[in-house]
């Protein structure tokens, strides 16, 4: 009776890891059902199969810890299989790094009614894991056989007879026979990195030692100068706000076409510009907010960015710099965002508490404006940073700027959510509306010569009939299709006539947001060397570039990409 029992518990163990290794491989097969390519093939079947019988080679004698130091990643199989069926393609560093900038409120939002069972699947493969970590301990069992020392041999001697020949077949001397090696190994890393499940550990790796490189590169650029310095003396006070705005897609904007009155406010202000056909490049905050605020070029997937940003030319101009967020201190080197507001000589965290709390509304934003604005230094530059239509929309808005009803908040009437989701996010936009009318009120009243910047850091997707993701980072028409438009006192008209009459010229063509770097040091009228005036929409000189988007899979040129039919996905041609 012992040996029956000791043997069935033998089989549940080897089922119970059979259906581990299965959850483990799920990411590939996806992976595989969407790409038969033979490269796939090698990176989603033959690589992972091989080095998930090597790892149990060398915890042959243990392999119940084998089960448990494969437990974080199977908690994780069922997100990576939901990221490849949805995009058709593994993670990457730049993806982890996106997930670990992300609020969970931002995870409830995209992944709507899929986080439930993408969580239990989550936790019942870590469950899985852990259970056959205990049945393998319980039974002692060990894998002593032929084939794993083969297996063990193989994976001895192949990498090594691999780099030999590739050393030998070489021409050249020792430096070049080893950089064949090394070129080698690099394939060989690659190879690894797509899969599941080893692969993820050098994608995290990248994001951290990425991560690494950007705090390095924010003390570098305390020591970094671009010489900016005024081309005019002015006499009077020079007042310039930079606006930047959260998730808000253009086309729910009135200024813009939209059909509801989303803009009542903006569209009744003089001296007001519309920039109607302006993209993001990254349909994330981590990757839009340091386009905006520097020269970084637009493909550039890294973190880091080793150059300072508009605050260091403007206060090297003999401005004085001010940070005003209403989105959370996070720390000086947390993420790329706070790097740059701390280049500001003042800054100011307004939002305490997180995205999901209530009540924290960018209104805040006014009284630290109008202190700032009674600094005794002659000419001011301020970044006003906005949480806008950042979700839960319904907490973007106090109560009075309900109007399109009924909202997420409401009591269900049988509204679809779809509805539901476009009236919470329309009153976003309304309140955004008037607390710009209200910045601009304050600036109006200064009595300098001021000026005002608006643009959102990337749009928003909302649910549609036939699409069910919403949110953001998911690379839609609508997240890098964003609202900007410039306004200009009175002042700033008598002194800088020619400029507005090239930013309107200028406006209605198709720009992206990494030219704002370069328009903002033109619409203050100052220069630095090598200041790239092609890139100003101030300037006679500026040059149509090829508006490349990015999402978690490809680059693509957007005036030239496919669109997808249900959901309206920018893919390459």
């Amino acid at each position: 009776m012992t040996n029956k029992h000791s043997l069935q518990n033998h089989c549940t163990a080897r089922l119970i890891l059979a259906l581990l290794l299965m959850v483990l491989m799920l990411p590939n097969i996806a992976w595989l059902w969407h790409d038969h390519s033979a490269a796939v093939w090698v990176e989603a079947l033959a690589m992972p199969t091989a080095l998930l019988l090597l790892f149990f080679a060398v915890f042959g004698d243990v392999p119940w810890l084998g089960c448990l130091l494969l437990s974080p990643l199977a908690l994780l199989a069922p997100l990576e299989f939901f990221f490849i069926a949805t995009y058709q393609h593994p993670t990457s560093a730049e993806v982890i790094a996106t997930v670990m900038a992300t609020s969970a409120s931002e995870t409830h939002e995209y992944l709507g009614r899929r986080l439930i069972p993408l969580t239990a699947s989550s936790l019942a493969a870590f469950v899985l894991s852990l259970y056959a970590a205990w049945l393998y301990a319980r039974c002692r069992l060990r894998w002593r056989n032929s084939m794993r020392t083969g297996i063990l041999l193989v994976a001895l001697v192949t990498p090594l007879a691999a780099a030999g020949v590739a050393a030998v077949s070489a021409n050249g001397q020792a430096p070049q026979r080893m950089r064949n090696v090394t070129a080698l190994g690099h394939t060989l890393g690659g190879t690894i990195a797509l899969g599941y499940p080893f692969g993820v550990i050098q994608r995290i790796a990248r994001y951290r030692s990425e991560w690494n490189a950007m705090r390095a590169d924010s003390a570098r650029m305390k020591a970094f100068h671009f010489g900016t310095h005024p081309i005019t003396s002015e006499s009077q006070r020079q007042i310039y706000v930079l606006v930047i705005g959260e998730s808000s897609r253009r086309d729910h904007w009135q200024l813009f076409g939209y059909q509801r009155a989303t803009n009542p406010e903006l569209s009744q202000i003089r001296n007001l510009i519309p920039i109607p056909h302006m993209v993001t490049s990254w349909p994330v905050t981590i990757g839009a907010v340091p386009l905006i605020l520097t020269r970084k070029p637009i493909t550039d997937r890294s973190i880091a960015f080793n150059q300072a940003s508009i605050l260091r030319a403007m206060q090297e101009a003999d401005f004085e710099t001010y940070w005003i967020s209403n989105q959370m201190a996070v720390g000086q080197y947390d993420t790329p965002v706070s790097v740059y507001a701390y280049e500001a000589r003042h800054v100011v965290w307004l939002n305490h508490a997180s995205w999901n709390a209530p009540d924290s509304y960018d209104g805040d934003l006014l009284q630290p404006l109008r202190g700032a604005l009674r600094d005794p230094h002659r000419n001011l530059f301020i970044v006003l940073h906005m949480m806008g239509s950042h979700l839960k929309y319904d907490y973007r808005y106090p109560p009075t700027f309900k109007r399109f009803r009924p909202t997420q908040s409401d009591r269900s009437d049988g509204a679809p959510n779809g509805s539901r989701m476009r009236n919470s996010y329309d009153n976003t936009i309304l309140y955004t509306d008037h607390i710009l009318a209200k910045i601009i009120d304050i600036l109006r009243s200064s009595d300098a010569i001021t000026a005002l910047w608006y643009e959102s850091d990337h749009g928003e997707m909302l649910v549609t009939p036939t699409c069910s993701l919403a949110g953001h980072g998911i690379g839609t028409l609508h997240e890098y299709q964003i609202p900007a438009f410039f306004w200009y006192s009175d002042a700033y008209a008598d002194h800088h006539p020619k400029r507005l009459a090239v930013l309107r010229d200028n406006a209605g063509k198709r720009t992206l947001s990494a030219d704002t770097f370069s328009s903002l040091v033109d619409m203050a009228d100052v220069t630095f060397p090598g200041h790239d005036e092609t890139r100003s929409l101030f300037s006679q000189e500026w040059e149509y570039r090829p508006r490349i988007v990015n999402a978690n899979m490809w680059s693509t040129d957007f005036d030239k990409a496919a669109i997808g039919k249900k959901c309206p996905i920018v893919i390459p041609p």
